[in-house]
């Protein structure tokens, strides 16, 4: 058992080295040089959606790559002091670790995609919230641009501070406002609006009006807000009928068998 225990200490102690040395420190200047390279290649390739759930998060990919390692090193530990304690043999032990390690690396991983499809969905709501604003008064005969920019003020939250950031970043450089939108989209993958993007687009291309552009887009958005809002409530509804069906059809087996076998003549439980 100490053989074990010593063996265990050596091994998380050298993975806990060999990350460190991936790791380069502070330069002199003061600014964070991140993880090398060779660290980088010993993660998995973090994809394009990956990417946007970094973003939606807040996180780089250098923390992740931190984060990913520093869970697996954790996982190992954890394992290791478990698997002392059940004594559940060499196998046991073996697949104790495994466990343990594979939670470990994957649970970051995890935490960032719940974190992010928190903040797509916010961000979501925050534009369908602003395309009616905007909506509004564009009808007042607002200049849209303008009414963009205005309708991106209204709310306090962070998410409503991005989208005026990047709707102003698209004016600044010279480009329509709604372009900021398009950013955002592509930027954080909230495929949920490409519909209204590339409706706002197309009639750009086709030389609509902007104003009639946003009135069809807030209609659009409404539509599709509606219909969530339907299926939502009908997937709450299926919770609770499908739960009070079984118990209705329980309780009337319970009171139909014993005049049912009666009737037919079987014996019953106590026969």
């Amino acid at each position: 058992m100490t053989s074990a225990v010593v063996a265990g200490m050596l091994f998380v102690a050298g993975l806990g080295l060999m990350v460190a040395a991936f790791v380069r420190p502070r330069d002199r200047s003061g600014s964070q040089t991140g993880i090398s390279e060779s660290l980088r290649e010993l993660l998995p390739t973090i994809k394009e959606g990956e990417e946007q759930n970094l973003r939606l998060a807040g996180i780089t990919p250098e923390a992740y790559s931190v984060q990913r390692f520093a869970g697996l090193v954790g996982g190992i530990v954890v394992g290791l002091i478990a698997a002392l304690l059940l004594e559940r043999g060499p196998v046991g032990t073996v697949l104790v670790i495994a466990v343990a390690t594979v939670l470990g690396w994957f649970l970051p991983m995890l935490g960032v995609r719940s974190t992010a499809k928190k903040a797509r969905d916010e961000l979501d709501q925050v534009i369908r919230a602003w395309i009616v604003l905007v909506a509004q008064q564009v009808s007042a005969g607002v200049e849209p641009a303008a009414a963009m920019l205005v309708g991106a003020r209204m709310g306090k939250r962070p998410s409503w501070r991005l989208l005026h950031r990047f709707l102003l970043a698209a004016q600044q450089e010279r480009r329509p406002a709604w372009e900021g939108l398009v950013d955002i989209v592509e930027r954080y993958g909230i495929h949920s609006l490409a519909p209204v993007v590339s409706a706002l687009g197309l009639a750009a291309e086709r030389g609509t009006r902007l104003s009639e552009a946003v009135l069809v887009a807030a209609e659009t958005l409404w539509d599709d807000s509606t219909s969530r809002e339907r299926e939502a409530a009908g997937r709450r509804a299926q919770i609770v009928v499908l739960p009070a069906t079984a118990v209705a059809l329980a309780l009337a087996g319970i009171l139909i068998y014993p005049p049912f076998t009666s009737l037919t003549g079987g014996t019953g439980v106590g026969g």
